[in-house]
């Protein structure tokens, strides 16, 4: 395996560029032709394996037509106990690693994907693909070199984002890591991050990815001197006391506290998470530069990145085989349980919203993996750059989760639980994600049966969240943040909805409105009663 760092050693950038961006030039029918052939060997890998012949019902299609129509779908329940339990002999390839993801709250506390040798070395091209596009502003463009330094801001293993995308990077290029990753490992997230800023005063700091969410409040931390800048005997070495002059200069002549950008001029942020696109400008007036961003997962492995114009996201041909259910039919097959929708091919699809159906390439073990996603085709092309190959962006989660941070996905469930459990006494509740401000927000809209303080509604809730949900405390312990906020309805609220609803020739099925990701309109008409 030829890797960047040997490219780079030889000078070869224009093949660093091919070598890692090169699908960004591919034609649909190049990309469908890639995707069919890895489809097939697929296929093969799964047909010599226990579980592989399960999720098939014993067959082996012998075309990607038949491998559609013959081989249902799945969800994360359809592969335990055997991921849970890390069985290696029923998979269709020797895992090289394993790594974690956040559950579903209440039903599983984490979900294992395995990754094999060649699954693993894609990603690794992946996300170095992703640093040659945050660190670009055209075509060809290579910036990186062997050497540059990363901040440590992902999670440590045996979470995905350590366990694949530092390890897999490291692989691909000889980055830097502060602290290094044995080391960071082993640290709490607020002292890594200082530890990280620290050594990062004499080196300077080129690249590094995370949830944007993170970014966001590592930066406030930076100003605030927790979790971040702090005076030290580090600062009197030439370098070092360069850089902190001339940021505290930049800061005081802008009238305001330290940011990041005032210490760094970074190469390139790539951010992940369900709500970057709307922390992007933030992200960008604390460190100087857009965050490009990226889709993808412990699951689904890499899916799609932008480009330099920080448009719609180009997907990677050789990770998934992939399929789209159009927006319609997802919501058919919600109410309609034994409805199986028809899918979609990249080749086929319109402008719109799709849930996304993915099956891993190079051993993988998700097959028509439904993950809950919605996203959205924006375009069929991008005419700016010259891409060929539709655009995508991230709409929303598609069953029933609320994703808080990209810390946990909160159940229906859950949520339930957690207001029995606080003696709430209510008639009916829903909940959301909401935006205030620079923060995603969890908006809790209630109806009593009596009289109750909202702050004690409110800390009730959150404390019971907290106690079951490892990852919900994980946002307060690491982030110090408290996502929750609670409407209390007016009397008779759920009552006038459904009656006003029953009236308007509602179907039975959508009189009341959903416990989790209500619409605008749901939310709009219970306040307004």
């Amino acid at each position: 395996m030829t890797t960047a760092a040997e490219l780079l050693r030889q000078e070869r950038r224009d093949e660093v560029w091919k070598k890692y961006c090169g699908f960004l030039d591919l034609s649909l029918e190049e990309f469908m032709e890639i995707q069919t052939r890895l489809l097939m060997e697929q296929i093969d890998l799964l047909s010599r394996c226990e579980l592989g012949r399960r999720l098939m019902g014993g067959k082996v299609p012998t075309s990607v037509k038949e491998f559609r129509e013959t081989v249902p779908f799945t969800i994360y329940k359809d592969y335990l106990p055997d991921l849970a339990e890390k069985r290696e002999d029923v998979l269709p390839a020797e895992p090289y690693v394993w790594a974690r993801t956040s559950g579903r709250s209440l039903e599983y506390e984490c979900k294992w994907a395995p990754y094999s040798r060649e699954r693993f070395e894609k990603m690794g091209e992946f996300v170095l693909a992703s640093f040659l596009l945050a660190a670009s502003s055209r075509r060809g463009d290579v910036r990186l070199s062997n050497g540059d330094t990363c901040l440590y801001t992902l999670a440590p293993p045996p979470y995905f984002t350590g366990t694949v995308i530092a390890r897999a990077l490291s692989e691909q290029l000889r980055v830097a890591f502060i602290p290094p990753l044995e080391e960071g490992a082993e640290m709490e997230f607020g002292e890594r991050i200082q530890e990280g800023f620290r050594l990062a005063l004499r080196p300077g700091l080129d690249l590094f990815y995370g949830l944007s969410s993170v970014l966001v409040t590592v930066a406030k931390q930076f100003g605030q001197g927790s979790g971040g800048f702090k005076i030290s005997l580090d600062m009197l070495h030439p370098q070092s006391l360069y850089r902190v002059i001339k940021g505290l200069v930049r800061s005081k002549i802008d009238g305001r506290g330290l940011l990041p950008k005032d210490f760094w001029r970074v190469k390139g942020i790539v951010a992940g998470g369900m709500d970057t696109a709307f922390y992007r400008d933030a992200i960008e007036a604390c460190w100087g530069r857009k965050p490009l961003e990226g889709y993808g997962g412990a699951e689904l492995g890499g899916i799609a990145l932008q480009a330099w114009n920080y448009k719609g996201m180009t997907f990677a041909p050789d990770h998934n085989f992939l399929e789209f259910i159009a927006e319609e039919d997802f919501f058919r097959s919600k109410s309609d349980l034994d409805y199986q929708p028809p899918t979609l091919l990249l080749d086929e699809v319109v402008p719109g919203i799709y849930e996304l159906v993915i099956t891993n390439f190079h051993g993988g073990v998700f097959t028509r993996y439904r993950m809950g996603d919605l996203i959205e085709i924006i375009s069929l092309g991008d005419e700016e750059l010259d891409i060929n190959i539709p655009q995508m962006i991230f709409h929303a989660r598609a069953d029933g989760v609320i994703d808080v941070g990209g810390f946990t996905r909160l159940t229906e469930k859950a949520v339930w639980q957690a207001i029995e459990e606080a003696a709430i006494p209510y008639v009916d509740w829903t909940i959301r994600k909401e935006y205030l401000e620079e923060e995603p927000i969890l908006h809790l809209y209630i109806e009593l049966k009596e009289e109750v303080e909202n702050r004690d509604i409110k800390m009730s809730v959150h404390r019971k969240l907290m106690e079951e949900d490892s990852g919900y405390a994980e946002l307060e312990s690491m982030l110090g943040f408290d996502p929750l906020r609670v409407t209390v309805l007016s009397k008779g609220a759920f009552a006038c909805y459904m009656e006003a609803m029953r009236v308007a020739g509602a179907d039975l099925a959508h009189i009341k409105p959903p416990h989790v990701n209500p619409t605008d309109e749901a939310i709009n008409r219970l306040s307004s009663i």
